[in-house]
């Protein structure tokens, strides 16, 4: 309580045992009689030189990290005043520390049974199921711990820190700002404030409450950590990891400081080093989700999508409800083209978090994959109205809208994406991506050339898209050159191999075709899509019988799109190879393809061919027709196209010999 005097003020120091789970506000200005300060600092160095009791000795012990000793301490004063709330409140702390939480919970539920009016029990155990996530119920403590004393800076703060967990964000504010109303120098407030700030993206007003925490109490470590997240932000690496450092020093003992340090290294792009963090932190407590999650990120980084499929399950397990770590597993298997089990993850991920962009834009991708487009559309709206700056979501609907035959919507989505002028080497590369999409390879060689010239280490994803943009201008070696270096550079990525195959099946390369798709398979084992290019290529080089082998393994899968049906059509009605034709089956698998895509004039153009092989030639010949009044056709795809309409016009069906 405060003692008014006439004359004098005493500022008191914050008491605060020094670790985040256990923030005490100080106790404020308080006002002495100037004799009153002599007599308490007389008997303050006798108390001194006497023996320390139980519950300083359990605070003492708690302020250094030594959980083991603070919870012996804390049991003897519960032995010396066995019918007292408060030692039982304080080893309930210990033993969270030390994430034995049955005794933690035990210990908050005798304080409360002990003294049920006493606020400071609610606040205990509210903590206790706070650090396990039961939210509702912490939220519950908390509140009647503020019916019973509603000026609790605790309790505010921490119901704060809850609904902040929960996204009540205003609720949280309003809660924080009435505990600093109470206690202004109350130091883990202003950290639970600037967190808030921090999660509603107002780094600055965050970085002077974080900021204000650190100088009300140097030595908490929370504030560091939030702190060190909005350098990563700002990209301010260096002032990120003296942050994370030193909440490292500060508190060494708690999985905490580690996983910042973590988050400040795959920000900076050191994911080895951020997997030596987490693990780190995993060893100081193995059930904490967000440090599997994070792992799992750093593996997807790292490409080594089966260890980040392990950990984000592992998170799963810890909690089901995880949604960061379902939508981190979908890109895992969607990276390994488990696209079935992508699509289950990201669908998960949208249902227990609406607004998270990347499992509607990786969901979006599976459904393109299998060429349904509406779907793929639906997705993709739905990323740009989470966030409608988002350059992936926009460019993927762009290349959506081109698929559906949208040609007017897709120019004016790559129109806007164009806009920007580059103002760093990342901007040169989306901006040649824009180009490639909208067909200007001229203009993407450009810029991927300029941004490899400004940051080398984009070279090998910059050679690739080149590449691309050379096959456009149908120059074919200069592509090749260009992979060629991107595979040197980095021969664990299946894409360019893929790449180059199609490159060698353009210039009637079979056999090295071949020899770079199986590579790509080699890499990618569960990539359909390769494994589909490896089947057409076998049937351009006379082996149909194992053209039809692969097909037959990817309708076991569940990643049969509309190019799946189309190229076992084309296979089934033109191969040279009486054995393998089945005029009926390609009928069948046509009608599929159709039925997912059906504005694609190449699936016109294998209608045809199954309409010639069933001996259907009037039909071939209208088929035909519409996909010869394509204006997109190039120049080797119309003479091909002629040629196989004089062939139904004449009423004979077209064979694909080897080669041809």
């Amino acid at each position: 309580m405060l003692v008014f005097s006439y004359n004098y003020a005493v500022q008191m120091p914050a008491a605060s045992k020094k670790h985040p789970n256990c923030e005490r506000p100080s106790i404020a200005t308080l006002c002495w009689h100037p004799m009153l300060v002599l007599f308490f600092a007389v008997i303050g160095a006798i108390t001194a030189a006497g023996q320390e009791s139980s519950s300083e000795r359990g605070d003492a012990a708690l302020a250094a990290g030594n959980y083991d000793e603070a919870v012996r301490a804390y049991t003897d004063a519960i032995n010396h005043e066995p019918n007292k709330a408060a030692p039982y409140i304080d080893r309930s702390t210990a033993y969270d520390l030390l994430n034995e939480v049955d005794k933690a919970m035990s210990d908050a539920n005798k304080a409360i049974q002990l003294e049920p009016k006493n606020p400071a029990g609610y606040v205990a155990r509210a903590w206790v199921k706070y650090t396990r996530k039961p939210n509702e119920e912490a939220l519950a403590d908390l509140t009647k711990a503020l019916e019973l004393e509603p000026k609790f800076p605790r309790a505010l703060n921490r119901r704060a820190r809850v609904l902040a967990d929960e996204g009540r964000f205003k609720e949280a504010l309003a809660d924080v700002n009435k505990a600093l109303g109470y206690a202004i120098d109350y130091s883990d407030a202003y950290t639970t404030r600037g967190n808030i700030l921090f999660q509603q993206g107002e780094y600055r007003k965050a970085v002077v409450d974080l900021s204000t925490a650190i100088g009300f109490d140097p030595e908490q470590a929370r504030p560091y950590g939030i702190r060190s997240r909005i350098w990563s932000n700002w990209k301010e690496y260096k002032q990120a990891f003296e942050d994370a450092d030193k909440m490292v020093r500060l508190d060494s003992k708690s999985y905490r400081p580690f996983l910042v340090r973590a988050y400040a290294q795959d920000e900076a792009g050191k994911f080895e080093p951020a997997l030596g963090d987490l693990e780190e932190a995993r060893k100081r407590d193995e059930k904490v989700p967000e440090i599997y999650k994070e792992k799992a990120f750093c593996l997807l980084n790292l490409k080594k999508f089966d260890d980040a499929i392990a950990e984000a399950s592992t998170a799963i397990q810890l909690q089901k409800g995880f949604s960061d770590a379902w939508q981190l597993r979908g890109s895992a298997l969607l990276a390994e083209w488990r696209l079935g089990e992508a699509l289950g993850d990201f669908s998960m991920a949208m249902r227990l978090n609406p607004n998270d962009i990347r499992a509607a834009i990786g969901r979006g991708t599976v459904y393109f994959y299998w060429t349904q487009f509406q779907n793929a559309l639906a997705d993709f709206d739905a990323a740009l109205k989470i966030d409608p700056h988002s350059f992936e979501a926009r460019l993927w609907r762009g290349d959506t809208y081109n698929q559906l035959g949208r040609e007017d919507k897709a120019h004016a989505e790559f129109a806007q994406l164009g806009k920007v002028t580059p103002e760093k080497p990342d901007g040169y590369m989306r901006r040649a991506m824009v180009y490639l999409a909208q067909g200007n390879a001229d203009g993407a060689i450009a810029d991927l050339t300029k941004a490899m010239d400004l940051d080398k280490a984009l070279a090998p994803v910059a050679l690739s898209l080149r590449a691309s943009g050379n096959a456009k201008k149908e120059n074919f070696q200069a592509a090749l050159d260009d992979l060629a270096k991107a595979i040197e550079m980095d021969p664990a990525n299946p894409n360019n191999f893929s790449m180059r195959s199609s490159l060698y099946n353009r210039l009637k390369q079979f056999p090295q075709a071949i020899e770079d798709i199986k590579k790509a398979i080699q890499l990618a084992p569960k990539n359909s899509g390769y494994r589909l290019n490896y089947a057409y290529f076998l049937s351009r080089a006379g082996d149909y019988e194992g053209a039809r082998r692969e097909l037959d393994e990817i309708e076991q899968t569940a990643d049969k799109s509309a190019w799946y049906y189309n190229n076992l059509a084309w296979l089934l009605a033109t191969a040279d190879d009486d054995k393998i034709r089945n005029g009926s089956q390609a009928d069948e698998a046509v009608k599929e393809a159709l039925r997912l895509l059906p504005d694609e004039p190449r699936l016109w153009d294998t209608q045809a061919a199954v309409c010639a092989e069933l001996g259907h030639f009037e039909k071939a010949v209208e088929w035909e027709q519409r996909y010869l009044a394509t204006k997109k056709l190039t120049a080797e795809q119309r003479k091909n196209g002629v040629e196989r309409l004089n062939l139904y016009m004449k009423q004979k069906a077209y064979r694909q010999p080897p080669g041809g």
